[in-house]
């Protein structure tokens, strides 16, 4: 690939963080840390301050966070970003094309979220708010301006990413 990787937009506990260390090749830009100022924050603790309300913004936000992506966008073959809405405006305002990445609409899947979210220790708020875009947000291609891709509940974005021929099965980190 040349110096311009493939962003993909894709919903929150699809894996995007177990592929970006798993895989050389492909980059978890997750928000966290440019849009709070976790200075004082453990890594391990990110998780269980996503949507806290006491999460103090990072003043750079979010042209921190772009200068962060456009990098990636050059030394990685992939970009995962969060699906949220204002990170896919800052995708769309700086001219980047994406793949929109959502998990079909069915409650086997919907289940398998919450048990995901509650093993990674997500406080209540933020698991009510995915689900709402869970239960809310349309799977029909015409009500985006990106590419849309669903994936199946069998399947996590790895699987995706293999079947889509994004990544090969084998070429993980050693």
């Amino acid at each position: 690939m040349d110096n311009n990787g493939i962003v993909i937009s894709a919903f929150s506990g699809l894996g995007k963080t177990t592929i970006g260390r798993k895989y050389k090749n492909i980059c978890d830009l997750a928000t966290s840390q440019y849009r709070y100022d976790f200075s004082n924050v453990k890594e391990e603790d990110y998780e269980k301050l996503k949507e806290n309300k006491d999460n103090k913004v990072n003043k750079n936000w979010p042209n921190n966070y772009i200068k962060a992506l456009k990098k990636a966008i050059r030394d990685y073959d992939i970009v995962l970003v969060p699906v949220s809405l204002d990170v896919r405006k800052i995708l769309e305002d700086n001219s980047i094309e994406y793949i929109l990445v959502l998990p079909n609409k069915n409650k086997k899947f919907r289940d398998r979220l919450i048990k995901t979210f509650e093993k990674r220790k997500n406080n209540k708020k933020l698991i009510d708010n995915v689900l709402t875009y869970f239960d809310n947000w349309s799977r029909d291609p015409k009500d985006y301006i990106c590419k849309l891709e669903i994936i199946n509940e069998d399947e996590y974005l790895e699987d995706f990413l293999i079947r889509k021929k994004y990544v090969n099965k084998g070429e993980e980190n050693e």
